[in-house]
């Protein structure tokens, strides 16, 4: 089956299965909503509907999301790597994110609670868990399903459609597929601790072992982080600023090891007595636990 996008002149999108309408998108002509449909179809090819052409009647039943939803298992893996901020912040390129990476309709100072945080999340998920549904032609446990879902939340839903470990699942290997987590674990080229940790958790939910052993997982080289020129970014660095925030420090966890992250280095080890260099090393870690 071809699947497609048709454009309307009043901003409706249709996705196509071959002829039949499966799916009514209302864009209102916005950009963004446009780019993220584009982001989350599966859809291979894509047309403008001539002028003046009569929109097609979506198929009943076919507009509904989808029928799986991801285990508490796969949600506790999903809150306890992502974090939540319930305080709108900048994500580092200029796009406002609240609760768990939540960003449709985030406003400069806006702030949430707990509850709505956790109800941004299963919004967002729904999406996430109706392309895992899409792309996966197999049958799959309730564990692969969720893991898959937490994996295509933190890389997105092209990567996850266009990644080996799609391929290796859709033709029956689970072990070759569950194999390929661990490699999705790099950021610019290299890889970075708490990408090792989740792709861990994530491998161990996919293959239904315990995965919480993973949330504090030690490699055998941990980089020293420290201010330097260029500034040191990652996850690992967001990791330490969350921690320090946990502890008391007053700091922002933008991924970046800048002045503002040198100072607050400095007052936790000042704090716990240890050598105030503003260097994350062995000692600092042990203590933020991280």
């Amino acid at each position: 089956m071809d699947k497609s996008l048709e454009f309307f002149d009043d901003g409706r999108v249709y996705e196509l299965d071959d002829d039949r309408a499966i799916r009514l998108i209302e864009t209102g002509g916005e950009v963004r909503k446009l780019r993220r449909i584009l982001n989350f179809t599966q859809a291979k090819t894509f047309r403008i509907a001539p002028s003046g052409k009569v929109p097609p009647e979506v198929e009943d039943g076919e507009q509904r999301r989808g029928d799986r939803h991801i285990n508490p298992s796969g949600l506790k893996l999903i809150t306890f790597f992502e974090g939540c901020e319930l305080i709108c912040y900048d994500d580092g390129v200029g796009v406002l994110t609240i609760g768990y990476g939540h960003t449709k309709g985030v406003f400069e100072g806006m702030s949430i609670t707990q509850t709505e945080a956790e109800s941004f999340l299963r919004e967002d998920l729904e999406k996430f868990e109706t392309v895992v549904e899409e792309l996966v032609q197999v049958p799959i446990n309730s564990d692969q399903f969720s893991a898959l879902v937490a994996f295509s939340f933190n890389v997105g839903p092209q990567a996850l459609a266009e990644s080996t470990l799609l391929r290796l699942l859709n033709a029956g290997d689970i072990q070759m597929a569950a194999n390929e987590f661990p490699k999705w674990n790099k950021a610019g080229g290299q890889p970075l601790l708490g990408l090792t940790r989740r792709r861990k958790a994530e491998q161990a939910l996919f293959l239904s072992q315990p995965w919480e052993s993973f949330s504090n997982f030690q490699e055998v080289t941990v980089r020293v982080l420290k201010l330097v020129d260029p500034l040191m970014t990652g996850d690992d660095v967001r990791q330490v600023q969350n921690a320090l925030k946990q502890a008391g420090i007053e700091i922002e966890a933008d991924g970046c090891f800048g002045k503002d992250t040198d100072r607050a280095v400095r007052q936790f080890q000042q704090k716990k007595g240890l050598v105030v260099d503003g260097v994350v090393g062995a000692g600092t870690r042990s203590s933020l636990g991280v």
